[in-house]
């Protein structure tokens, strides 16, 4: 596989890490607001669960999101114009 590719894929990859996240991120926050309509609704065994559950949700979430940010490095390669002619 030349390196064009690898590229590609590297940075594919981290955008479905992104995506991830993104959806970790709004399913905990769904959860932990769940949780507070529970808790005016039912009770605390209910907030106490979806509490928990939206709290570990959302720590997933962010360690997703800042891996698929903060691994991609762009690198340029002097004297490389791959879509250009002389």
């Amino acid at each position: 596989m030349n390196q064009t590719n690898e590229g590609s894929l590297k940075l594919l990859q981290d955008i479905k890490e992104m995506l991830l996240g993104g959806i970790l991120l709004l399913t905990g926050g769904l959860l932990v607001i769940a949780g507070f309509v529970a808790a005016l609704a039912m009770g605390d065994a209910f907030f106490i669960f979806f509490l928990l559950g939206g709290l570990l949700l959302l720590f997933c979430g962010g360690l997703h999101l800042w891996h698929g940010w903060i691994a991609h490095e762009v690198v340029e390669h002097q004297g490389e114009t791959p879509n250009t002619e002389p």
